[in-house]
């Protein structure tokens, strides 16, 4: 398989690390004559419990109605003349290790997606103590330049690298046991129009296990 170093593609994506205490990621101030939706954030705590902020422009308003099924959190969005610029927060969870979030602007026919894959930490703790506790808390959100910033925070003792495998399309962020001279990282990724985003965070447990081997969660996948 095709694999680049990610400095490599400095065109495709801005990688920027900060070691420091992460601000929060603020919603974006002018308002949009596109869109219904101004912004999202995906969050996901240290405990394993996800959210969801997402933003509306002036005039928009929304209905959030749950696949059970798909485990799709589906959220319709109208023009309403009487709504002001609202925030909304929801509380996810994952299902049978997958997470879908669709938002649906009704006035344009326009969807935006964001799918997870990952296990529910709080279950599979116990039965595979140390397997999955390389990342710590992450958040992903869209900005205006329509970009995606991804801030995350890892363990005492992980390292971290990226690459990207060319063959797949896909953003690899690799934690492994080891030396770090920082816990926390900041990272920009553009979506190009028409194509699926995807990252992963790939856990190296042990050195020379092969890759199928290795547990690929989360998984991001925007669409």
């Amino acid at each position: 398989m095709k694999k680049l170093s990610l400095t490599s593609l400095l065109i495709i994506i801005t990688l920027g690390f900060s070691s420091c205490t992460q601000e929060e990621s603020t919603f974006l101030e002018e308002p949009s004559a596109e869109d219904l939706l101004k912004s999202f954030k995906l969050n996901k705590s240290a405990t394993g419990d996800y959210s969801l902020d997402y933003q509306l422009n002036n005039g928009a308003a929304s209905d959030k109605v749950v696949d059970d099924e798909t485990n799709t959190n589906n959220i319709y969005l109208y023009s309403s003349e009487n709504e002001s610029k609202s925030t909304n927060n929801e509380g996810l969870a994952i299902q049978d290790g997958e997470l879908r979030i669709s938002f649906n602007d009704t006035e344009k026919d326009k969807s935006y997606s964001i799918t997870v894959l990952d296990d529910d930490i709080k279950s599979s703790k116990s039965e595979n103590e140390g397997d999955l506790e390389y990342l710590n808390s992450y958040s992903i959100a869209t900005n205006d330049d329509g970009t995606y910033t991804l801030d995350f925070k890892v363990n005492d003792g992980v390292a971290v690298d990226y690459v990207f495998d060319a063959d797949n399309n896909v953003y690899e962020i690799h934690l492994t046991p080891g030396e770090a001279a920082q816990s926390e990282f900041v990272n920009n990724f553009v979506k190009v129009e028409n194509e699926t985003l995807e990252i992963a965070f790939v856990n190296n447990n042990n050195e020379g296990e092969s890759k199928t081997s290795r547990p690929r969660v989360p998984v991001l996948i925007i669409d």
